[in-house]
């Protein structure tokens, strides 16, 4: 006889549990979940009959307000299936797990925006069952529905279905109605009440930026109504849509991972790019990571053109679209209620798309390479001066000490080079060479054979590529609307706004101190040259100063990301005073102009 071991943990408050269970799921994934649920469905219905349809419907009970309604042909329920999948984290033919797609999410998500009620009806060998889960008096549950002389909470409406002749009896079918929150509510055009508010195309717009592949045979329609065209129209996910745009490629980086490439122009000249034609949604280009045919952590419009320069694309973003795949065993899960994906090892860290930035950088294709350059704004001066400039300052900068280098047996110390761990650590010395200062590594981390230094790594070495933005609208998408500049990391580049106050500031500046020319236009464009160069330098210079303090143990390296900050380099550029004495010489000679009293005296105290 075997003897119990443990007493299980049971629920004393089962009702609050249940609500708790339930008002924690973000409401915005209910079209997920109904629609995720009404795909796994209709992909058993055999060849040929896979489909499933989103539609708005009138309802006896909430007069003429339209409901929104999904609808498969998935194999039917019988009434007493229809009954077990109505309880909290009940399913059938799926696996009971966090990584499979069970069952709980489409009650969760959609009871609290459907509080009035949400029915199933389920056709099975020619009998409909019906199902209405509802909120009352603060409990969810199976509405009763009066049924002769009982109440009952599963229901036979055969005949009902019969006389409304919208649906056929001889095939298996499941539908779903959503009533929301009152009986006038109109659940197509306002699904949350409000709360959040939604556009005419947000269902489309959902379905397209969340559903990258659907299962073989598998096709969605969306009525009237559901979408901002007219009639019946069927909904194709990205790929599918391949040639409406004018340029694609997949990319295979390695262990599975997949790079989707797109590049979608500007149609007609207009607004809008190529693919918005014959599309049920709009055009945007989108970076997403794909997980199992689903899209996460979705960058779009303004956001996505803030991001883009991370991952290689400095300009053109609104028209370039980058996608990445994972496969189906890679070392990741999605949280319980699938907003987001995390690793599924112990720290399980939210998964974003800038974790494969460098590795999307690295791959771009030669093609897309050329149409971001084609897509630059035309510099009217060159800035390799300035950046041959920095160079020579980072150089000097850079600390020389012992640092790792590989070989096929490991690593072993070579005595100059640029370890960040590495620190001059001053010795007494026998030999009396004073003027030697040996290094000590401290700090390093073992590099296995073979490894090599990431693109990131070898950014503390070069100084940034200076690309300057005199457009208010390239400046707003690079995020710097307001502030001096932004540097990628990634990339290695520095963004200069060029509309920034303090350019103005020294441009007046300067016209007003050599006013008295004779030349107005000399000194004019002299003005306008030197403003924008004075800021780039005082901008680059600040940058260069932080990517050196990354060689310095005390620098944490939170400590130099907040020396790079848009806002830390926007006080950098507000100082312009103190190194506007350059442009005073240079102009000074340029112009033939005779030296004021004020400024023989700033050049003689500089040693000029």
């Amino acid at each position: 006889m075997s003897v119990r071991k443990i007493t299980p943990i049971t629920i004393r408050d089962i009702d609050f549990t249940v609500s708790r269970q339930i008002e924690q799921c973000p409401k915005t994934m209910m079209l997920r979940e109904l629609v995720m649920n009404a795909i796994e469905a209709a992909a058993k219905a055999p060849a040929g009959k896979r489909i499933v349809k989103i539609l708005g419907k009138n309802v006896e009970e909430c007069g003429s307000a339209r409901k929104l309604t999904i609808w498969n042909t998935g194999p039917g329920l019988s009434s007493s299936e229809l009954d077990h999948i109505c309880d909290l984290a009940a399913s059938l033919g799926k696996d009971m797990a966090l990584e499979g797609n069970f069952g709980m999410g489409a009650k969760v998500a959609s009871l609290p925006s459907n509080a009035l009620g949400m029915r199933y009806r389920s056709c099975r060998d020619g009998t409909v069952s019906q199902v209405i889960l509802a909120k009352r008096d603060g409990v969810y549950g199976k509405l009763l529905v009066p049924v002769e002389d009982s109440f009952e909470e599963v229901v036979d409406v055969t005949e009902t279905v019969r006389q409304e002749e919208e649906y056929r009896l001889e095939e298996d079918w499941t539908e779903v109605v959503l009533y929301g929150s009152h009986p006038e509510q109109d659940t197509v055009a306002d699904p949350y009440a409000g709360d959040p508010k939604q556009d005419r195309q947000w269902i489309t717009t959902y379905l397209y930026h969340r559903f990258y592949h659907l299962p073989p045979g598998v096709e969605i329609y969306l009525h009237e109504g559901t979408h901002p065209r007219d009639g019946r129209r069927q909904f194709k996910p990205i790929p599918e849509r391949a040639d409406a745009f004018e340029r694609v490629e997949a990319v295979d980086v390695g262990e599975g991972v997949r790079i989707h490439y797109l590049y979608d122009p500007a149609y007609q000249d207009g607004g809008h790019n190529k693919s918005i034609s014959g599309s049920l949604t709009s055009s945007l280009s989108t970076c997403a990571i794909i997980f199992r045919g689903e899209m996460y952590d979705v960058r779009k419009g303004r956001k996505w053109a803030a991001d883009a320069p991370a991952f290689g694309i400095p300009f053109g973003a609104r028209h370039i679209s980058i996608h990445v795949e994972l496969p189906d065993t890679f070392s990741v899960r999605h949280e319980p209620y699938r907003r987001f994906i995390q690793l599924a090892s112990a720290d399980q860290r939210q998964i974003v798309v800038e974790d494969f930035s460098e590795i999307v950088f690295r791959s771009r294709p030669d093609w897309l390479i050329d149409i971001i350059n084609s897509l630059a704004p035309k510099s009217s001066a060159s800035t390799d001066d300035l950046r041959k400039e920095l160079q020579d300052l980072l150089n000097e900068l850079r600390v020389r000490s012992d640092s790792p280098r590989e070989n096929k047996d490991g690593i072993h110390l070579v005595e100059e080079g640029g370890a960040r761990g590495s620190r001059p650590d001053q010795r007494n010395s026998s030999d009396g060479d004073s003027g030697k200062i040996p290094t000590s590594p401290t700090d390093l981390i073992f590099n296995p054979a073979g490894a090599k230094r990431a693109s990131i790594s070898k950014n503390l070495e070069q100084a940034p590529e200076i690309i300057a933005l005199r457009d208010e609208e390239e400046v707003a998408e690079k995020g710097i609307a307001g502030k001096a500049a932004r540097y990628v990391r990634e990339t290695n580049q520095l963004f200069v706004n060029l509309t920034y106050s303090a350019v103005g500031a020294v441009q007046d500046h300067l016209r007003l101190r050599y006013a008295t020319y004779d030349d107005t236009e000399i000194v004019r464009e002299l003005a306008r040259q030197w403003s924008e160069r004075l800021i780039m330098g005082r901008v680059g210079y600040a940058v260069v100063y932080a990517q050196a303090k990354q060689l310095i143990r005390e620098w944490t390296s939170e400590d130099v990301k907040k020396a790079l900050e848009p806002e830390s380099l926007s006080l950098a550029a507000d100082g312009w005073r103190d190194a506007v004495t350059t442009a005073y010489r240079s102009i000074s000679r340029r112009l033939g102009a005779a030296r004021t009293p004020e400024e023989t005296d700033e050049m003689e105290s500089t040693g000029i």
